[in-house]
């Protein structure tokens, strides 16, 4: 992987050949290294005062396939930095009232961005790949903690209604020894974190790796320690100008996931769903019965 230090080498040997708008994206990115790691490509286009495509002409005038790929060494940079939410918050903070407009559209952006930049490096073939592993595992264990835990939840939860072979890791009361213990060769591990990485979770793959497990993971770089011995890593951008990182792209990723599960569970997949609904029925779950349609469904 690139490093910063050689981004930096690079814009300083082609600076003089630039386009002054080249040169206005190059300076800004070299003075705002920060804001490059965590700002959507339009929010730094407009706080560099030039039209995005000139970052991505940058970028390609840098040796690099995007822009995604020019942000990349800014981002793993950062993270190397020990970084504590009351920071970025206070310095969210400073940006005072009169921004919040600005910070309100940022925040959309990069939600968008965050989306586009994962799926562009998630294609339709890797999930399918992917669901596959999963579909054919004699059983899945999802493991995500802290920040990520709603995006393993939604997982379990949503896998729970058509494939009874799923298990979310909680380590409720200190039993996560306990819920791996029968975790073999022919299982699939599905691990979700990002830095700063819980410990727990990278503990688990490890375990599971050690058991000759598949690993999954779901995480925010290639060199994310899940990534160590893990079968497929599905990399999820999660920029946000707020002070938590943001979990937007690695729900859609969630949602497509369970999707592509679905489409691989057949018959038996129709029948556990409509027992499914009909125990709901029979608990009276909600206060009203969802209405029966083909199109699209109302939340559960």
């Amino acid at each position: 992987m690139v490093e910063l230090v050689q981004v930096t080498e690079r814009i300083e040997a082609e600076f003089p050949r630039l386009s002054p708008q080249l040169k206005r994206a190059a300076r800004y990115v070299l003075d705002s290294p920060d804001d490059v790691a965590l700002s959507s490509m339009r929010a730094l286009a407009t706080r560099a005062d030039v039209h995005p495509s000139a970052l991505v002409r940058l970028a390609k005038e840098l040796g690099f396939k995007g822009y995604v790929e020019l942000r990349e060494p800014f981002r793993e940079t950062l993270r190397r930095r020990p970084e504590r939410y009351a920071e970025r918050a206070r310095n969210l903070q400073a940006r005072g009232g009169g921004e919040l407009n600005d910070l309100y559209r940022e925040l959309i952006e990069a939600g968008s961005d965050n989306i586009a930049g994962t799926f562009a490096e998630c294609s339709p073939e890797r999930l399918a790949n992917l669901a596959v592993t999963m579909e054919a595992a004699h059983h899945i264990y999802v493991v995500g903690m802290r920040k990520c835990l709603p995006v393993a939840f939604y997982i379990h939860y949503a896998c729970r209604m058509f494939h009874q072979g799923v298990t979310l890791v909680g380590g409720f009361a200190g039993t996560m020894a306990d819920e791996l213990r029968d975790l073999g060769a022919d299982d699939v591990l599905l691990a979700i974190s990002f830095d700063p990485y819980t410990r727990e979770t990278v503990r688990a793959a490890r375990h599971a790796v050690a058991m000759g497990a598949t690993v999954v993971a779901i995480t925010d770089s290639p060199l994310s320690p899940l990534a160590e011995g893990a079968v497929e890593t599905l990399v999820v951008a999660n920029a946000s100008p707020s002070f938590f990182h943001s979990l937007v792209a690695a729900m859609a990723l969630a949602e497509a996931l369970v999707a592509f599960l679905v489409t691989r569970g057949g018959d038996r997949a129709i029948e556990a769903l409509a027992q499914t609904e009909a125990k709901l029925d029979d608990f009276d779950i909600y206060l009203q019965r969802p209405e029966r349609r083909t199109g699209r469904q109302r939340s559960r």
